[in-house]
């Protein structure tokens, strides 16, 4: 093609797919710059993100529920791997470090591997592996795939799909995902080069752009003259620590300002917030918990459940629906994983306990339910256990009645018991 005189050829384009597997570096979004994990959490933003959901999922309990025939559930805690999410997972872990530790691989590698250590055919333990250091490979001539994992000296450890959990955040083609932040690091590098940018301007860099000129005397004068004397003049006046000091150019050098916009003009600042914007509608984290402003809630009740519906549920459910394979397979129609979501729910204490009060009333928690949320002693057991009714309310009314008298009877026997014999007669 011929174009003003300029002949422009067209560069052939590679038709063959890309191979479905693995760890080799390829990219579907091919923009990407291929970052590490301390060039991602070295954004103030990012690691802001990262700590704020693993966090808050890290705190949520994780049990194993039970379905009963008759359509209601009751939590398996004598289930094995039940028992690993409860006290702990690995020799090295307790359940909260597990799991800040899977949403971390999750949110920044967009994979996490869970190796699977069983005994007599029941899960014993669990152990992540790095995600950078494990691949997905394809047996030859088949389907099925298997993983190999690279420890710290160089040895490859080959393990099948029945050894190795892999959880993928996002997938586009194959199996292998990716993270939120992998398919949008643009927005992670250019603030990146904004902290670069400030970093410069107020630690390294002279405070005011200058203009240094060499009279016409000095002939000669090289290239190399010229970056000795920038460097001199950068390394005697430049930084914070050199802000102090008088300007002093010599044999006749004069310095005059360079007319370039300011940090103001320049909208530093307006591209720095557009950053932490862009990057927390990338992880769906509220601008509020990141301190910058948002939209107002009524209370802390409708924030903390905007923050678990929009940005924390997608990842319990994906969790959950994993975590569903380290049951036998005949179990998992009986039994299934689930956070605990209501935990992270905040309210204030009047608002609580009048929601509390209100599902007594209608039966869809028990009085020892309600007592034993709000951390007070429960009621015998043939009072409280049931819900209530109009006709259990009167029954509990009367029971309560008659435990009062029956304690006050006891009251007045010992008192007796402890008068003198004159003073009964």
């Amino acid at each position: 093609m011929n174009l003003f005189g300029i002949e422009i050829r067209r560069k052939g384009r590679d038709t063959s797919p890309a191979p479905i597997n693995t760890n080799s570096g390829i990219r579907i979004f091919h923009y990407n710059k291929k970052m590490t994990v301390n060039d991602l959490m070295s954004n103030g933003t990012v690691n802001a993100c990262v700590s704020i959901i693993s966090d808050a999922v890290a705190t949520l309990s994780l049990s194993v529920y039970h379905k009963a025939p008759d359509g209601g559930r009751k939590k398996a805690d004598n289930l094995s791997v039940s028992k690993l999410f409860k006290l702990r997972p690995n020799f090295y872990q307790q359940p909260y470090t597990f799991k800040k530790q899977l949403m971390c691989h999750l949110l920044l590698k967009g994979n996490a591997f869970i190796f699977i250590e069983r005994t007599k055919n029941e899960v014993t333990a669990l152990y992540l592996l790095d995600p950078e250091r494990t691949s997905i490979k394809k047996a030859g001539g088949s389907n099925e795939y298997y993983f190999e994992y690279t420890d710290e000296n160089g040895q490859t450890a080959k393990y099948s799909s029945d050894d190795i959990l892999h959880i993928p955040a996002f997938v586009w083609s194959g199996i292998r995902g990716l993270s939120p932040i992998e398919y949008a690091s643009k927005t992670v590098t250019l603030g990146n080069g904004l902290d670069d940018y400030t970093g410069n301007s107020f630690d390294g860099g002279i405070h005011s752009k200058l203009v240094l000129t060499i009279p016409k005397e000095e002939r000669g004068w090289s290239k190399e003259d010229s970056e000795a004397l920038s460097s001199a003049v950068v390394k005697a006046y430049g930084g914070a620590g050199n802000s102090y000091k008088p300007f002093i150019l010599s044999k006749g050098v004069t310095a005059t300002p360079l007319n370039l916009g300011s940090n103001e003009d320049s909208q530093l600042i307006e591209n720095r917030t557009y950053t932490v914007k862009e990057i927390a509608k990338i992880f769906r984290v509220p601008l509020s918990l990141l301190g910058e402003s948002d939209a107002k809630y009524n209370n802390n009740e409708q924030q903390s459940r905007n923050f678990l519906t929009n940005t924390l549920q997608p990842w319990l459910i994906l969790i959950e629906q994993s975590l569903s394979e380290l049951l036998p397979y005949p179990d998992r129609e009986k039994y299934y994983f689930e956070f605990d979501r209501e935990s992270m729910i905040q309210s204030d204490t009047k608002t609580k306990i009048e929601l509390l009060i209100k599902e007594m009333q209608s039966g869809v928690l028990t009085p020892n339910e309600v007592r034993k949320k709000l951390n007070l002693e429960e009621y015998p057991e043939e009072i409280g256990s049931k819900p209530l009714s109009a006709v259990n309310i009167s029954y509990m009314e009367n029971a309560l009645k008659k435990d009062d008298l029956s304690e006050d009877e006891e009251d007045s026997k010992k008192r007796k018991r402890s008068l003198p014999r004159a003073a009964l007669e």
